[in-house]
């Protein structure tokens, strides 16, 4: 793997993703199975647009982002990145990161821009509920407490 492709000790990952993406919200799903140590935190980009703009990154939903701490990662960056925190063998597919920026950004954007009519959509973000939702960047404790779900 790359070096420098892991945040530095103490950095948060927040991943960015297209909330009714079907295949983001898989990438999401599949981060979280294999996070073990919880690095990633996630957050749907249609409810984080000022987060976004603040970070400095798109906000057209093109793209994954990935913030950690004032530096943002989009297209394969922001996913190989990702990879990179994750349990391993899933981990070695960050090494993916010496390929050509170029070459592995046009992929990329190949399975972004066909990404509704492969995948699918979902007509709004979804709730997560349990303790997936502590994952989230806008969880907030004070909230579990009313709500019946929530220890699902």
């Amino acid at each position: 793997m790359p070096k420098n492709m892991r945040p530095p000790e103490g950095v948060e990952s927040w991943l960015m993703f297209d909330g009714v993406c079907n295949l983001c919200d898989g990438f999401v799903n599949f981060v979280a199975d294999h996070d073990s140590d919880r690095l990633v935190k996630f957050g749907a980009q249609q409810k984080h647009m000022e987060l976004l703009k603040r970070a400095g990154a798109p906000t057209d939903l093109s793209t994954l982002v990935l913030i950690q701490g004032d530096r943002h990662y989009v297209y394969s960056d922001a996913a190989l990145r990702t990879m990179a925190v994750l349990d391993w063998p899933w981990r070695g597919l960050a090494a993916f990161a010496l390929v050509p920026s170029p070459v592995r950004d046009a992929c990329y954007k190949f399975v972004a821009r066909y990404r509704y009519l492969v995948f699918g959509k979902t007509e709004s973000c979804r709730v997560p509920t349990g303790d997936f939702r502590r994952r989230f960047i806008d969880y907030r404790p004070e909230e579990e407490e009313a709500d019946p779900i929530s220890s699902t």
